[in-house]
């Protein structure tokens, strides 16, 4: 229970606390709900939906106005069907997605689980939904937590156990938890139940990740609980076999759901500017509808007055009329439906379909489809896929989304010189597979080795073993089986930095030392029985490779290391490190690669023993440290450091490693200057670093420490200051030992998506959960930050400083030079901070705005949505996007305008989450350059042309009101109104908005800088759409008045419109007007599109064709006299035959028409009229465009204005500083992996070094080429190039 008293139906778990008021006696359930509707609840809530669109209310209200009218001038039908039709395609679609969500949500829910079952004394299994707060859930290893537990036991003696929060904070580094102290002794379901009744007191549901406070009573025992008893919702068991926990928190309480922020409905650019031209366009009908009220009763008709009263000027309108308030209203709403066509009705459904069906275009897209896994891209809101080509800030997570979170181990500095890799593998062996890349390697003339590679110093071979022991104690990695991982599902076996990658049988021989080699032969040929995991074992410092104790089970010189307690040998086991920081793992596993492997923890009731195993002279040696003391790694420390004392010489040592800043200011002893150099030269090329060093201890200063220690943790005030101190006396007068460089492995394609991401002017943050220097080091690895740039830093900021320190950073930025490059770190303290304060929000926008590359650290995923928020809901505003693969990014992603999910290998919360989800970082480029241009600029044109053709068409109803009195008289027919936007002129813009490309994929892909051209919904600005509007008023004029001179020539003998003896009448006049329009607007596509296609052409003909023969069939029918009676109202005394016309105003008219040789003729002139000024429109500004590139030819494909948020790091400076990192940015586009043979040696084209600037001919010119050509793109979107060489390396 939470705050509160609550007895679980079971007994086995009540939850309280003492505040009465605060008690919380009523519990959610375990169920996941993402989908909007139930079965129920759909018919109402999505009609009531639908009906909040300004449009769709709108035609509501006419189609209800056009049944009212006791006689309106066109039939209701034009209005309900279009309603009708629209609302139902909808339905479909939004029923469609919905439908997917609830398959998801039911995947979720209906999860096994395996509870606790009191009566049978054993578990039973059960679906996730039904878990309830109190119930006791076992979790077995490579299972995924269902709900918040409070850890009770594990399959660990210790009640430790490992888990992996990729899903809550981003790392895949694994962390342990502890089972409560009165709880631990269990060991399986039996000794659960055995338990006495018991009761949880823990704070009410919140959204921390980093706090919890509790307690547990068994009886009456009490002990407290902490963060560390608590499993979270989507956290992952690893290295544990088994955990029993007690549920306190389930669906909506979660953690995970705290932090996931509800947000309403996202709308696109797109779809908010469309609104504000319906507003224009109802506001220009409603000022239609009331001039032409207006002049009705102005000059349209005969009033009654006591002048006229038996004269009839209009005697053909009636009689006359009196002016009464039910007429003028009856004839406002009368003008409603005769102009309410100028607002296209099935803009909305168009748009819902091309958005339903594009979005197939990028599931279907083949080079979005992952190799490895098959899957592909995927959109779960394809509501903002034209959202894709507006975006101009990205908010992006690091670990599992720039990173693999896989450690590498690259280089070393040792005693003041370098060693690469393979220079401190033991004498015969050889590189491994994920070391032969040398390009991040600094060069060296002071190897170790002869050019035969058979010497090696014996001096420095003792200081790179002692440097290397250093490395394989120093930490808090634990060993485990490689079955231990094999039990469950395949996204559980990972190379993600949480344990050690899993090889084939034949190539883990060849890679690692020949002692586990020597370790199997053992395993096969020993018949040793294994001990319980309580028993003690008792190791032997000195024993040798195949000696073994029958108390020991397998020896620790075998490489079957031990968990906290035991490690049950197996004979086909491999070892496996698990760590909680992928660094040291990487580090432990390169030792065990250099000769001097960890084999392993032995905790016993003695102490707690590590184990080294050394083969690096040739044979096979142990060593056993009694581990006396650990302290612990902090963000103030910098540094972490452990206690040994060597059983072999009694001697006590302290290992430290950490940042170079907390380290090397504390030694008084080693290579300073020479290992600082080397430190720096490895941060240039992106590779994270750590100063290694030692200090040997007397007993009596051990001892002291131990004293001082124990009194600092008893302290009720300041206890970690004081502890604090403690560390600080005794990591002081050390040796330098050296430095590692160890390179994070970055995703495929990830330098040169985010060089692409910045040529197109969208600024990437960087936003995550990882401490400042490991967040640091990878935006230096990916590019984002580069060196010449100066940092900022936000970080360990007070409420006191960090208005100080801001203003500080504004001044800096304000008085800086103009070449001067920024950089912004802030951390998840200051931003609390900043959050509460509106002046230190507005301050903190200024200056992140001004810097080129902003990281924000230690943030929460609740920060992370707030920062988004923060920077969307500015003063200009911008599009925002968040990209992340964990569900400590799902706030991000649903507070951004556009949500986008990477396919992790660590749970699916981020891609349900997202609007779009493809599979890899580097597939960023073709989604957003590609893709997003292309919906932005089809739905834009879509957009556009709608409201064209019906301002094209219906306007005309206004000109032909001034020519019949304003009489409420339509010039169209009821079919023609209908059908004009959903039969006649739908397809073709359709097909258009679904497979138009103004710009090839090329082309985008090589100049990413086009896709800014469109930044600030450039297409639908106001300018542009009063472009369309006066294209369409022309159009409009010309064909209503161009056919109004054809028809006044009538009155003159044998003119224009005499055709077969017969005169061409009112209703010829409509349908050759009409003919002209439908044909002119449906061309006007074929002058837009820039890549012509078979599909769109036959669309358009094909339309053209429909309406001339379904408008030639619908004026010949007629039906039979009875039908006619019964359906239609026909009196049959009237019907003068067997049959009559279906519509006799209409009937035969258009054969009329059709047989006017002059009706063609005059057609085709009226086309080019209309047409000629959009050819010349489009003519002057492409060469308008010509005139200003040869103006300026250093003009860039955008204006500064556009680029207010674009914090782009490929400048000159950036070329200057980073031609390795460009090299191998195009590289990467060409490779799949780091490693890069063949090219190191092949003239060095390719490895270049920091420090002497040199640049390689062929990769620069390749280079300068692709940067210094600019793309100059008109309005209109004509692509043309012009070579201009700015940037020479």
């Amino acid at each position: 229970g939470h705050g509160g008293d609550h007895t679980h139906e079971d007994n086995v778990h009540d939850a309280h606390q003492i505040n009465e008021d605060e008690i919380q006696v009523e519990f959610c359930d375990n169920t996941v709900r993402s989908a909007k509707y139930t079965i129920l609840t759909f018919w109402f809530l999505n009609l009531f939906e639908q009906f909040r669109r300004v449009a769709n209310f709108y035609f509501l209200i006419v189609a209800v106005v056009q049944l009212c009218l006791p006689s309106p001038p066109v039939s209701p039908f034009t209005s309900v069907f279009p309603l009708v039709f629209v609302v139902v395609v909808t339905m479909i679609k939004q029923g469609y997605e919905d439908v997917c969500r609830h398959r998801s949500d039911r995947e979720i829910n209906t999860a096994p689980v395996n509870m606790l079952d009191r009566d049978l004394g054993d578990t039973t299994v059960k679906k996730s939904k039904d878990i309830k707060v109190g119930d006791i859930v076992l979790v077995k290893i490579n299972e995924t937590f269902p709900a918040d537990l409070v850890v009770l036991c594990t399959a660990a003696l210790s009640g430790k156990g490992y888990v992996m929060t990729a899903n809550l904070d981003g790392e895949t580094n694994l962390k342990p938890v502890f089972a409560s102290k009165l709880t631990k002794h269990c060991k399986d379901a039996e000794d659960l139940c055995k338990l006495a009744a018991g009761q949880i007191e823990c704070e009410s549901p919140n959204p921390d990740l980093t706090k919890f406070t509790g307690k547990i009573r068994i009886g009456n025992s009490s002990a407290p609980l902490s963060l560390e008893n608590l499993v979270m919702r989507g956290t992952k068991l690893r290295n544990t076999e088994y955990v029993y926990g007690c549920a306190v928190y389930t669906g909506r309480d979660t953690k995970m759901s705290r932090n996931s922020k509800i947000t309403a409905n996202k709308f696109s650019t797109v779809e908010k500017t469309m609104n504000k031209f319906l507003l224009f366009f109802m506001g220009l009908l409603v000022f239609e509808i009331v001039f032409s009220t207006t002049m009705k009763y102005l000059i349209g008709i005969d009033l009654e007055t006591p002048e006229n009263c038996n004269e009839l000027k209009h005697w053909y309108l009636g009689s006359v009329l009196k002016i009464e308030a039910l007429q003028i209203t009856e004839d406002f709403f009368s003008y409603l439906v005769i102009y309410n066509y100028i607002i296209p009705i099935s803009l909305y459904v168009t748009l819902e379909f091309q958005k339903f069906v594009g979005g197939k275009f990028l599931q279907w897209d083949k080079d979005l489809v992952d190799e490895e896994t098959g899957e592909g891209g995927q959109i779960n809101s394809s509501d903002l896929n034209e959202e894709l080509g507006q975006i101009e800030v990205l908010f992006s997570d690091k670990t599992g989304t720039l990173t693999e979170n896989i450690m590498v181990f690259k280089e070393a500095s040792i005693r003041g010189r370098k060693y690469k890799y393979d220079e401190l593998l033991p004498s015969g062996s050889s590189p491994a597979a994920d070391h032969l890349d040398s390009s991040l390697s600094v060069n060296t003339d002071d190897s170790l080795f002869d050019p035969n590679g058979s010497y090696r110093d014996p001096m420095d071979e003792n200081e790179i073993v002692e440097f290397l022991r250093a490395l394989a104690l120093c930490h808090t990695v634990q060993v485990g089986r490689t079955c231990d991982h094999m039990t469950g599902d395949s996204a559980a076996v990972s190379s993600s930095g949480a344990y050690t990658r899993l090889l084939p049988r034949h190539r883990l021989k060849s890679l690692l030392t020949p002692l586990r080699v020597a370790a199997r032969t053992l395993n096969k040929d020993s018949n040793m029985k294994q001990e319980s995991r309580g028993n003690s074992l008792q190791p032997s410092p000195t024993e040798e490779v195949g000696s073994s104790d029958e108390n020991m089970g397998p020896p620790f010189g075998s490489g079957q290391g031990r968990d906290n307690l035991a490690f049950e040998g197996d004979q086909d086991s491999e070892i496996m490190y698990n760590a909680a920081s992928p660094d040291e793992k990487a580090l432990v596993e390169a030792c065990l690669k250099f000769g001097v492997g960890f084999s392993g923890e032995q905790e016993t009731a003695g102490g707690h023993f590590l184990h080294l195993t050394e083969t690096r002279a040739g044979y096979t040696s142990k060593r056993v440290y009694e581990k006396l003391q650990v302290l612990e790694f902090d963000s103030t420390r910098k540094r972490m450091s452990v206690i040994l004392k060597n059983l072999d010489t009694h001697e006590i040592v302290l290992y430290t490693k950490g940042a170079e800043s907390s380290v090397i200011p504390r030694c008084s002893e080693g290579s300073f200057f020479e290992t600082n150099s080397h430190i720096d030269e490895y941060a240039l090329v992106g590779l994270r670093t750590l100063a290694v060093a030692t200090r040997q201890l007397h007993e009596d200063e051990y001892q002291h420490m131990q004293h001082n220690l124990n009194t600092a943790a008893q302290a009720m005030e300041d206890r970690e200051e004081k502890i604090r101190k403690v560390y600080d006396e005794i990591e002081k007068d050390m040796v330098l030992l050296g430095a590692t460089a160890v390179e994070d492995k970055l995703q495929d394609g990830v330098r040169d998506t985010l060089v692409k991401m910045s040529e197109a002017g969208i600024a990437v943050w960087i936003l995550t959960g990882d401490k400042r220097e490991t967040a640091v080091n990878i935006s230096y690895s990916c590019g984002h930050l580069q060196p010449h740039y100066t940092l900022l830093d936000l970080t360990d900021q007070t409420s006191m400083s960090l208005g100080q320190s801001m203003s500080l950073h504004e001044d800096k930025l304000t008085h800086a030079h103009a070449d001067a490059d920024f950089a912004l770190l802030v951390d998840g303290t200051a931003l609390t901070i900043i959050f509460s304060d509106k002046e230190y929000q507005k301050q903190f926008f200024e200056v992140s705005i001004k810097c080129k590359s902003v990281i924000c650290c230690r943030m929460s995923p609740l920060q992370k949505a707030e920062v988004v928020s923060m920077i969307k809901n500015s003063d200009k505003k911008p599009v925002t996007a968040a990209i992340g693969d964990g569900g400590n990014d799902v706030a991000m992603i649903q507070e951004a305008h556009v949500g986008l999910g990477i396919m992790g290998k660590e749970g699916r919360a981020a891609v349900r989450a997202a609007d779009f989800a493809f599979p890899k970082f580097k597939h960023l480029q073709k989604v957003v350059l590609v893709h997003g241009h292309w919906y932005y600029y089809r739905v834009a044109l879509l957009v556009q042309y709608f409201f064209y053709k019906n301002v094209a068409c219906f306007s005309c109803q206004l000109y032909y009101a001034f020519f019949n009195s304003f009489s409420t008289q339509t010039v169209f027919d009821s079919v023609s109104l209908t059908l004009y936007n959903i039969c006649y002129t739908s397809l073709p813009i359709f097909l258009f908005s679904l497979m138009e490309q103004n710009l090839s994929k090329e082309k985008l892909l090589d100049y990413p800088g086009t896709y800014k051209r469109h930044f600030r919904n450039k297409l639908l600005r106001w300018r542009e759409f009063f472009l369309w509007f006066s294209q369409a008023l022309w159009h409009s004029l010309v064909f209503f008045f161009g056919w109004l001179f054809f028809w006044s020539d009538s009155s003159n003998k044998g003119g224009l419109n005499i055709t077969s003896g017969l005169s061409l009448d009112q209703v010829s006049f409509g349908t050759a007007m009409y003919a002209s329009i439908v044909t002119l607007v449906n061309l006007r596509l074929l002058f837009q599109s820039r890549s012509w296609n078979v599909y769109l052409v036959l669309s358009i003909i094909g339309s053209i064709l429909f309406y001339i023969l379904f408008t030639f069939a619908e004026h010949s029918v007629s039906i039979p006299a009875s039908w006619a009676s019964a359906f239609l109202g026909y009196n049959e005394n009237e019907i003068g035959g067997a049959s009559v016309p279906l519509d006799s105003a209409t009937y035969w008219v258009y054969h009329h028409v059709l047989s006017s040789m002059s009706v063609w003729l005059f057609t085709l002139l009226l086309l080019v009229v209309a047409i000629s000024p959009d050819i010349i429109i489009r003519i002057l500004r492409k060469h308008w465009g010509v005139f200003l590139n040869r103006k300026n030819k250093k003009m860039r494909v955008e204006t500064e204005d556009d680029d207010v948020f674009s914090m782009s790091y490929t400048n000159k400076a950036y070329l200057a500083h980073t031609d390795s990192f460009t090299n191998r940015a195009h590289r990467d586009s060409r490779t799949n992996s780091h490693s890069n043979k063949g090219r190191h040696g092949g003239g060095g084209s390719h490895s270049i070094s920091y420090s002497n600037k040199v640049y390689s001919t062929e990769d620069s010119d390749r280079f300068g080429k692709k940067v210094g050509s600019n793309v100059f793109i008109d309005s209109d979107g004509y692509s043309r190039e012009q070579n201009n060489i700015t940037t020479k390396l």
